[in-house]
Formats: C-alpha cells, sequence, structure tokens
C-alpha cells in the first residue's frame, strides 16, 4: 500500500473511496459479537453488494470468519460475521528498565504465552536489542503460533520517540541518545515493527480496550521509573509535530528545587514524584541517619529502598514513609490538575509501578485535583487505575499494531509474514 492510497484523495477516486467504506465495515465487525451482512450495510449506509464484496475481500485477508447462521427473518437464515481471531496474532513487548515483558496476543488481547527477562541496563543498546530479539523468538516458536500468521510486533519504550525519524531521540531511563530500535530488530526479523513512548501506548491500549470504548478524551498518566502522559482527544492520540508529546513528567513545579531531573532539569514533576525519586528521597533520609520502618524492610540497607518499598511503609503508618510518599502524590495531583484545567478530559488513567500502591495513592490525587484545578471543568472528571495494571504498557504496544491492521495499514510498513515462511528465511 503507498502512501497516496492512505492520505485523502481530492478527487475522490474509486481506489480511495474503496478503502475508506474497506475500514468502516471493519471497525463495525470489530466492535460486535457477530453481524450479518444485512446488519453492516445497515448501520454503514453502504450498498448490499458493496458490503459483499469488501466481506469477501477480508474473508481472503482472514480479517474476517463466518461463525455460523442467524435467526432467519422469513428466508434464508443470514450467515454471521465476527473479527478474526483464529490465525492472526500480534507479539506486544514493554520495554523497561528492569524488565522485558513480552506477550503474544489474538486481535481480541486474549494473551496466548507471555515471557519476562531481566533488561540489564548496563549491557549497553546492543546487549538489550540482543535480549529482545531472544524475547520474540521465543514467543514465536510458541506452539500456537504454528500454520498462523504473526501480524507485527507493537513496542513500549521510554523516552521521546521521534515518528518522523523513527529513532528514540532521547532516554534518560536508557540514557539512549539518537538509536534505532526497529532498525536493529528487522535485521533478524521478518515482521512489522512499530515503537512508541510507552505512556502513549498505555493510552492507546486505553482507548483499544480499555476506558476508550467509554470515552473519546481520556489522558493516560503513567508514574513509574518516570512520569509521562499520554493523552487521547477525539479518540485519537495527541503527537504533536514530531510526535514527542506528553512529556508531563518534565514540566517544571519548582524552579528553584535542588533536586535536578535526568533531564538535565531541575525541579521536574518527575523529579519530584515519580518512583525514583520517591525511592531517592528515602534513601537521603535514612542515609543521613533518620529512623524508619523501612530499614527493617531493607535489612538496614538504604540503598535497597524502592518506592513499594516506601509506600506499603506508609500504609503501616511510618512517619517518614508517610511524609515523602503523601509530598510526591500531592506533586502529582497538581501535575493531574494542570492537565485537567488544559484538556478537560472526561476520564484520568494512572498505571505504572507507583499506581499500583492504590488507594494511598488515588484518594491523595484525587482531592488534590478537586483542590487545585477548577471545579467546573474537574467535578466530573473520573480518575482511576489503568484497566490492565501493570499490563498495560504491554497491551498498548499490541494495540499499536492491532490499529495498522484496523486501518488497513499494516501493508505499508511490510507485508505481514507467516511463521513457517520466516522460520525458512
Amino acid at each position: 500500500m503507498t502512501k497516496a492510497d492512505q492520505t485523502s484523495d481530492p478527487n475522490g477516486g474509486a481506489k480511495y473511496i474503496n478503502r475508506l467504506n474497506k475500514v468502516k465495515v471493519l471497525k463495525i465487525i470489530r466492535t460486535a459479537e457477530a453481524l450479518s451482512r444485512a446488519d453492516i450495510s445497515k448501520i454503514s449506509s453502504l450498498s448490499a453488494p458493496t458490503v459483499s464484496r469488501i466481506i469477501e475481500d477480508l474473508l481472503d485477508e482472514d480479517l474476517v470468519q463466518e461463525i455460523g447462521e442467524g435467526e432467519s427473518q422469513g428466508g434464508r437464515p443470514p450467515t454471521l460475521l465476527k473479527f478474526s481471531d483464529r490465525k492472526n496474532f500480534i507479539i506486544g513487548l514493554d520495554l523497561g528498565t528492569t524488565n522485558i515483558y513480552g506477550v503474544l496476543s489474538d486481535f481480541d488481547a486474549k494473551i496466548i504465552a507471555e515471557i519476562k527477562t531481566p533488561t540489564h541496563v548496563e549491557e549497553g543498546f546492543a546487549g538489550i536489542m540482543k535480549r529482545t530479539s531472544g524475547v520474540i523468538a521465543e514467543l514465536i516458536a510458541e506452539p500456537s503460533v504454528a500454520n498462523k500468521r504473526i501480524y507485527g510486533i507493537g513496542m513500549a519504550v521510554a523516552g521521546l520517540i521521534n515518528r518522523k525519524r523513527n529513532i528514540v531521540e532521547f532516554s534518560p531511563d536508557f540514557h539512549w541518545h539518537n538509536v534505532d530500535v526497529v532498525g536493529a530488530l528487522s535485521k533478524t526479523l521478518p515482521y512489522p515493527i512499530i515503537i512508541d513512548n510507552v505512556t502513549r501506548v498505555m493510552a492507546l491500549g486505553e482507548m483499544w480496550y480499555g476506558l476508550g470504548k467509554r470515552f473519546k478524551n481520556l489522558i493516560c498518566v503513567n508514574v513509574g521509573y518516570g512520569i509521562g502522559a499520554g493523552i487521547i482527544i477525539n479518540g485519537k492520540p495527541l503527537y504533536g509535530p514530531l510526535g514527542l508529546a506528553g512529556e508531563f513528567g518534565h514540566i517544571t513545579l519548582e524552579k528553584d528545587s535542588p533536586v535536578q531531573c535526568d533531564c538535565g532539569n531541575f525541579g521536574c514533576l518527575e523529579a519530584l514524584a515519580s518512583g525514583n525519586a520517591i525511592a531517592k528521597a528515602a534513601r537521603q533520609r535514612l542515609l543521613a541517619g533518620e529512623r524508619s520502618l523501612l530499614l527493617d524492610a531493607c535489612e538496614g540497607d538504604p540503598t535497597r529502598v524502592t518506592s513499594e518499598t516506601v509506600a506499603n511503609a506508609a500504609k503501616e503508618g511510618d512517619p517518614l514513609a508517610w511524609e515523602i510518599f503523601d509530598r510526591a502524590v500531592e506533586y502529582l495531583g497538581i501535575g493531574i490538575a494542570g492537565l485537567v484545567n488544559l484538556f478537560s478530559p472526561e476520564a484520568i488513567v494512572i498505571g505504572g509501578g507507583v499506581a499500583q500502591s492504590g488507594d494511598i495513592l488515588f484518594e491523595k490525587v484525587r482531592k488534590t485535583v478537586q483542590a487545585r484545578s477548577l471545579n467546573k471543568i474537574s467535578s466530573d472528571v473520573l480518575i482511576r487505575p489503568a484497566t490492565f495494571g501493570m499490563k498495560a504498557a504491554v497491551m498498548g504496544a499490541v494495540s499499536l499494531v492491532l490499529n495498522e491492521v484496523i486501518n488497513l495499514n499494516h501493508n505499508q510498513i511490510r507485508v505481514p509474514v507467516p511463521v513457517q515462511a520466516a522460520e525458512q528465511q
């Protein structure tokens, strides 16, 4: 498929119109349990011959399957159709600084297999790519994949993803500058590979499989080692001209702060409220001689303290842990209040490791957002945990590929390769 086929056709050419109709029909089928050709014609306002022609194409491409007969309305029972999940798989990867987490998923987001392996950031870019290739190879080797098709590999990566150059322009978490993840992996893999910023990927997962089914304007905030935001407006992700939008963690909240962020600035939200920031603050105070339940939790070694350790101690009523965690979450709430005022979303979804602390985080965030944002904007905003918890990023990575399939863009990247063919290469 060429770029000309994907962009708007000022002359309304037949090829372009057919593609638009095909995308419309595929989206209708995906969102329903089962539909007949007559149902699709009615919903889409397309003629019966047009729908029948499109369905035949989609059946040939294994994107749609026939699942039996519906109830007769007086004549021959209609054949029912559904979105195909029998022969089509997607690989999703969450490339984190601690672990590389990979899943093999069908088109309905059902996980068939999953693998988690340590990242070992100290091995550098080449070492991480080798480990990533190993995870992908294990997923491809799953027996359930035999004689089926892998449509592509979606990857969630922490960092600034330049969509024009298709590279990771900067990742403070990995200490990467201008690295080509797709190029490195494509040397040994015959599948389409799509990468995007981890938080925007989480937001895409919510849009496809989670709250996006109810809301078209939502923001996903990822609070883990760092902090980012994926912004969905009218059902579409906000990228910016280069694909760098959403660096929520790098807004300055304390202009005179002595706390330096990994980006080089001082007083960033990420430097004050991320998991890394929470752990650092606790370590510093323990090393300065303050007493806390945290010392027992880390067996007397402050360097072993994590944000999870701090959250657990705070829940147990430890004053030091509570002060550190509560202060960080208040900063987070102030930042989210700013997002609410700017974008007036219907929902805010919070994911990442720190969000797993539960009510101790969400109650404080909700309270702070109500206090710091305009009431007329924030009063109806839903604030809730990510639908898939710690699997939010990897399910979003699956949605990266599914989005291309549904919009019939997958052939632009590379024609999908059946597994048997891949093994022969």
